[in-house]
């Protein structure tokens, strides 16, 4: 069975997902690597005799891939984002790490797949993982599904308004992208988003993403 292990990042409370299957072996895969330093996740990997195989982005902003620097350089693993956020990382004004804290700005020039040029789709163990492109946060914002999970990024958070003010956002694409998981319920899946907790996309009203919440 798929094991989803959650994490915090740090500094920024953005979360990042370790999915594996230990009856299947050491392989993981690592979404939104966000911390300025991952020695949390590096032990938690190790401890669990875990092997990074892929490093997926849902996005390209710095709170979720500021540690993809450090997880390549101890694991030569391989990054998997739309082509869009591919371009993205690669500048610091556009992964917007040039304007947090001391504009300490990073970029990310290591390998990626597209998952453009996979097809929408990664094998993984005994699942699929299935790509969609869901713009509305960013224009590269995509999610991902596994199994019953269903990674959403920052394009849909529990009880939140999704941001759109940011570069590339837009709330008129915002709205394909609601149409999109609303086809998807009724179907059993569980949200993991890129920040506060999860919760069933099953009768979850996709409108509270243009409705800032009530005090």
């Amino acid at each position: 069975m798929m094991t989803v292990r959650s994490f915090v990042n740090a500094p920024v409370t953005s979360n990042c997902y370790v999915l594996f299957d230990k009856d299947l072996g050491e392989d993981c895969i690592i979404i939104d690597p966000g911390s300025r330093s991952e020695n949390e996740l590096v032990a938690y990997l190790t401890e669990e005799g875990l092997t990074p195989r892929h490093i997926i982005l849902t996005h390209e902003h710095f709170d979720h891939c500021w540690g993809v620097n450090q997880l390549v350089d101890r694991y030569h693993v391989p990054i998997v984002c739309s082509r869009l956020c591919a371009e993205a990382i690669q500048d610091e004004k556009r992964n917007c790490s040039l304007f947090y804290g001391n504009g300490e700005g990073f970029r990310i020039d290591s390998g990626t797949f597209s998952t453009e040029s996979l097809g929408n789709a990664l094998p993984f163990g005994r699942n699929e993982i299935r790509f969609f492109k869901t713009p509305g946060h960013t224009e590269a914002s995509i999610s991902l599904v596994v199994g019953q999970y269903l990674f959403t990024g920052d394009t849909l958070i529990k009880e939140e308004r999704t941001v759109t003010k940011l570069p590339t956002g837009s709330s008129i694409k915002l709205r394909d992208s609601l149409s999109l998981y609303a086809k998807m319920q009724g179907k059993g899946y569980r949200v993991l988003p890129g920040h506060g907790e999860e919760f069933d996309l099953d009768g979850y009203n996709l409108n509270k993403c243009f409705k800032r919440r009530k005090a």
